[in-house]
């Protein structure tokens, strides 16, 4: 099991940006908010979204987890 980290790096004025990161803090996953527009996301705190869609990817596996830094 490995906990991976979402971190939102800018949300001002219409601009968004995030990443997941691993346990050696590199980045394995960004959007600069296509997520919300693909429906993955439902409001940019939804990190149960968010570890559904990774797990779908390939880049989470089941038992792993996501926490919001």
């Amino acid at each position: 099991m490995h906990v991976f980290e979402y971190v939102i790096n800018l949300d001002e004025r219409g601009e968004f940006y995030a990443d997941v990161r691993n346990e050696a803090f590199d980045t394995v996953w960004e959007t600069h908010g296509e997520v919300f527009e693909d429906g993955f996301m439902r409001h940019k705190h939804d990190v149960a979204g968010l570890q559904s869609y990774l797990v779908s990817l390939g880049i989470m596996s089941k038992d792993d987890t996501l926490v919001k830094g």
